[in-house]
């Protein structure tokens, strides 16, 4: 079983590289911790922990998403940022989907377009 973990991230926010890769490691970080110890975080870690970063247009399409992929039974992880930097406190900036089979988040995300 191919296993993966997929980072889906708001492309509206106007957010840096920097402030997108802390926002991407959040929530690997968040689905890594909640997922520790089940079989689909084990298979991951053996298969060397593939990822991949794609867009979200917007919060609606952000949480249509993760909404889709925790109605199919998989580990989601929304992310809300601090409000330390560069968006409000409170606003969702990128969500976690697995890890779990590769197909079965390729049902939920696999017409989005990378980052």
């Amino acid at each position: 079983m191919e296993t993966k973990l997929t980072l889906v991230v708001r492309a509206d926010l106007g957010m840096g590289r920097g402030k997108i890769a802390a926002q991407a490691a959040h929530a690997a970080v968040a689905a890594a911790l909640a997922n520790a110890g089940t079989t689909h975080f084990r298979a991951w870690l053996r298969d060397g922990q593939p990822k991949v970063v794609l867009r979200a247009d917007g919060e609606d399409e952000l949480h249509a998403i993760a909404a889709r992929a925790a109605a199919a039974g998989l580990p989601v992880q929304v992310i809300h940022d601090a409000g330390r930097t560069q968006v409000a406190e409170g606003t969702p900036t990128c969500c976690a989907i697995g890890p779990a089979a590769a197909d079965r988040i390729d049902a939920i995300t696999g017409e989005l377009a990378l980052l």
